[in-house]
C-alpha cells in the first residue's frame, strides 16, 4: 500500500502530454533532507526512521509535482538572433515651411499682395491650391503662403512662384498640417 501511491502518481505524471524533466535521485533526496536537518539555528530532534521515510516520500511526490515548475522555457536559438530596435521619433506635425512673398509696413500693400496671390494661384497653379496668411511681426506685416513639412517641396513651390513673385523665398513656420499637400501631389503651371 505504501508504494502504491507513488506508482500512481508515476502513473498519472507520465500519462500527461507533458515528458517528466527532473527525477529525483535517492542522493538529492539525501541532500535535501540533509539541508533540513543540518541547520544549526533552528536545530531540530531526530527524526525516527518512520518519519524519515514518510519525508523522503513527500520529497519525491513534491519533485514529481513541481515537473512544470521546474521546466525551462527558453527562446528558440532562431529567434535569439533577431534585435528589434524602436526608435520612437517625435515628429511636429506643426512644424514646417512657407513662402513668404512680402514683408513690409503697409499693411494694405501685404493684403493687396495676398489678394493677387490668391487670384494668381487659381489661375495658373494646377495641384495644389496654396493658402496665404498675412501677420504683423514687428517692425513688419508679412504675407506667407502654402504649407510644407519638406523643405524641398517648398523649394520647387517657390521656384514656380518666381515668375510672378520674385521676392518669394521659404521660411520655417508654423504650419496647418491640413493644409499639406500630399506626397504625390502634382504641382505644377496651368499652360
Amino acid at each position: 500500500m505504501r508504494f502504491l501511491l507513488p506508482l500512481v502518481l508515476l502513473f498519472i505524471a507520465c500519462s500527461s502530454s507533458e515528458p517528466i524533466v527532473d527525477q529525483v535521485t535517492p542522493i538529492e533526496m539525501e541532500e535535501s533532507t540533509s539541508e533540513l536537518t543540518n541547520d544549526k539555528e533552528n536545530e531540530l530532534p531526530p527524526l525516527s526512521t518512520n518519519e524519515e521515510n514518510e519525508i523522503e516520500e513527500y520529497l519525491y511526490l513534491s519533485a514529481l509535482s513541481d515537473t512544470y515548475f521546474k521546466r525551462q522555457n527558453k527562446i528558440p536559438s532562431a529567434y535569439q538572433r533577431v534585435k528589434v530596435e524602436i526608435k520612437e521619433e517625435v515628429v511636429d506635425l506643426f512644424e514646417g515651411y512657407r513662402i513668404q512673398i512680402y514683408s513690409g509696413p503697409n499693411v494694405a500693400l501685404a493684403d493687396t499682395v495676398a489678394k493677387k496671390f490668391r487670384a494668381w494661384s487659381a489661375a495658373n497653379i494646377e495641384g495644389y491650391q496654396a493658402q496665404t496668411y498675412t501677420f504683423f511681426k514687428a517692425p513688419f506685416y508679412r504675407v506667407h503662403v502654402g504649407d510644407f513639412h519638406d523643405r524641398n517641396r517648398a523649394i520647387d513651390f517657390s521656384n514656380l512662384m518666381k515668375q510672378r513673385f520674385r521676392d518669394s523665398w521659404v521660411v520655417f513656420d508654423r504650419v496647418n498640417p491640413y493644409n499639406v499637400p500630399s506626397d504625390t501631389a502634382q504641382i505644377i503651371i496651368k499652360r
